[in-house]
């Protein structure tokens, strides 16, 4: 699958509760060469099906990139986070701006060759969250939700950046 309209659901996402999912998401990226490529975004999000706000958000994921080391990237949340979501509520992130540069061999490759660094690489994703329902007596975690994603460009001559993303279910 890909496309603006791409979105895959955790486990955690289907009935009630907080739902974790990834989506693409229509962007573009500015090129070496001054140029504005459409660029497809993989957005992380978090949404409240609760029917009372969800508060003390802390998210958690991990990464990994093909051939390299997988990398707690939790830290990449560090201030993020909103105080509290409403029921259908939501906040999302940004995979490329904020958790890949959080993975020392990507953001390496990243810094060195621009976006191109991340095509045809598949990352691992992992993501989770601890939380807890307005008026609960304890934190709550998700079910753990692992995507594999990967930029590609499709079509040479039109130069667009897709993204494909799969729910890993092992």
């Amino acid at each position: 699958m890909s496309g603006e309209a791409q979105e895959s659901l955790s486990s955690a996402g289907r009935g009630g509760g907080l739902a974790i999912s990834l989506r693409s998401a229509a962007s573009s990226i500015r090129a070496s060469d001054g140029r504005e490529i459409p660029f497809a975004r993989a957005m992380l999000t978090v949404r409240n099906n609760y029917s009372t706000d969800v508060v003390d958000l802390v998210p958690h994921a991990s990464l990994g990139q093909e051939g390299g080391t997988v990398q707690n990237v939790t830290h990449a949340f560090a201030g993020t986070a909103p105080a509290s979501i409403p029921p259908g509520g939501s906040v999302a992130w940004d995979v490329y701006d904020l958790l890949l540069p959080a993975h020392p061999g990507t953001a390496s490759k990243v810094h060195m060759f621009g976006y191109r660094a991340v095509l045809n690489w598949r990352f691992e994703l992992s993501a989770w969250a601890e939380y807890r329902p307005k008026g609960s007596s304890g934190p709550q975690k998700t079910p753990m939700a692992r995507w594999a994603l990967w930029w590609s460009i499709p079509d040479r001559a039109g130069g667009a950046i897709a993204l494909t993303i799969e729910e890993v279910t092992k």
